[in-house]
């Protein structure tokens, strides 16, 4: 097992951008605003010598929401309990103030080995302000300014490596597994995403049966991307739950414009988007975001699949209407399955595990040779020939596959340049129906063949 460290602290005393120094990444959302780090987030870290460790960033103590702030404190408290070292994070430009002295009562309750850690001691001149916090009762306090990157390699040196050492020498390493046994016990990767107040953290909770993400009926809860690990019929998971992307016209702070280009990060990195849609709010339109967010999905080349959630909130004639609603408006997407659950009640929720590991199965094993890429652009050249430029006519002459993740195939022919985008979506659809490559985005590039005579 290995070890679990966790930062503690008040709102805005550094835990975060520490957090992002030692995982080497830019995970934790960091900015002068407190208040955004709300559930557990954890990340592996390594150090010299193939040293690993788990670290988990959380909740300040504090925050101005009242429903928020409880389940924050919880996840907050959670995180401490499993813990086996406990960062304190202090703000040496403020000093101890009453609030360190309560989260001290809490650490010393569950009796872990323990750190202080004294951030932000850039452009102190007054030494006393930081010898005060000794009054705390620590043995070990450790001087840093994480933003400045400033005693973080001595931090790790002196004290993170030898605990780690002292503390889990007696684990041994893992015989090494085979090459194709590693392969198919990686974890597929799941975004989550849709607007504010979906449902998309009850979805997660639900499937993994524990409140590991806060969840309110207050849209924008989650700011940050949350990764949640989870083991289900022998195959390993990672749900990730992200910011909601609000409509596009509404001005947004800079927050939650990080948020989005966050969430948009995530879904290039991950494996299967679920695309979670609101069927109480939408049942009479379907929102033009949720359009944007399918299209921007596609570009990215992951496959999609739709989450209609709060379906037991809808009638049988109000669920009839939807399903056509939804049906006509999504007719010329990429994907071709539509799921309907309650994340509340857990309704069909656990066949999405199934969904996601078909279409992933599909996406990663496809094989597919030349020949029958040529086969199939023959026959769709037969049905529906190429348009005429200029008393002649269009000719593709040769197709491969460019990439399967994403899927791209590549077309080369003469005056190709000219192609109409009704035949271009035309050959895509030929081909999506031909390969029966149900909910995977199909990239499609054309190139123009050279005349060796000009």
């Amino acid at each position: 097992m290995l070890p679990i460290i966790v930062l503690i602290g008040r709102t805005n005393v550094g835990k975060s951008t520490l957090f992002n120094i030692l995982t080497k990444k830019r995970n934790a959302l960091v900015s002068s605003l407190s208040g955004l780090t709300r559930d557990r987030n954890y990340e592996f870290c390594y150090l010299e010598k193939n040293k690993k460790f788990i670290l988990t960033d959380t909740a300040g103590f504090d925050f101005e929401s009242k429903i928020i702030k409880t389940q924050a404190h919880k996840q907050t408290l959670i995180a401490m309990k499993e813990a086996d070292l406990i960062l304190f994070v202090v703000n040496a430009r403020e000093g101890i103030l009453p609030g360190e002295y309560e989260i001290l009562k809490k650490i010393r309750k569950y009796q872990k080995e323990s750190f202080l850690i004294i951030n932000k001691i850039d452009g102190i001149k007054e030494v006393e302000k930081i010898h005060e916090f000794y009054s705390l009762g620590f043995k070990k306090n450790i001087k840093i300014s994480a933003s400045h990157n400033q005693g973080i390699n001595h931090f790790i040196n002196k004290y993170l490596t030898p605990w780690i050492e002292f503390e889990f020498k007696k684990i041994k390493p893992k015989k090494t597994i085979e090459k194709k046994e590693k392969i198919e016990n990686l974890p597929i990767k799941i975004a989550f995403i849709g607007k504010p107040n979906v449902g998309k953290s009850t979805l997660i909770n639900s499937l993994i049966m524990q409140n590991r993400i806060i969840t309110s009926n207050i849209p924008g809860t989650t700011l940050d991307t949350i990764s949640v690990p989870i083991k289900y019929h022998n195959k390993n998971y990672i749900l990730i739950d992200t910011a909601g992307a609000s409509k596009k016209k509404r001005k947004k702070n800079k927050i939650e414009q990080i948020s989005i280009i966050k969430t948009f990060k995530t879904i290039e990195k991950t494996d299967i988007t679920l695309l979670i849609i609101d069927a109480k709010n939408e049942q009479n339109k379907i929102c033009n975001q949720n359009l944007l967010l399918i299209n921007m999905i596609e570009k990215f080349g992951k496959p999609l699949i739709i989450i209609i959630n709060k379906w037991d909130l809808l009638n049988f004639s109000e669920q009839k209407k939807f399903k056509e609603l939804i049906n006509y408006k999504l007719k010329n997407a990429f994907f071709s399955k539509i799921h309907f659950i309650s994340a509340l009640t857990k309704q069909g929720i656990f066949e999405i595990f199934q969904l996601v590991k078909n279409i992933y199965h599909q996406f990663t094993n496809k094989k597919i040779n030349t020949s029958k890429l040529m086969q199939i652009m023959k026959n769709a050249i037969k049905k529906h020939q190429p348009p005429m430029i200029n008393g002649r006519r269009i000719k593709l002459k040769y197709i491969h596959l460019g990439s399967t993740n994403p899927f791209k195939i590549i077309i080369h022919g003469n005056q190709t340049r000219y192609l109409s985008l009704a035949y271009k979506k035309y050959l895509k659809n030929f081909f999506h129906e031909a390969l029966k490559i149900n909910g995977i985005p199909m990239k499609m590039k054309f190139k123009e063949t050279k005349n060796p005579y000009v």
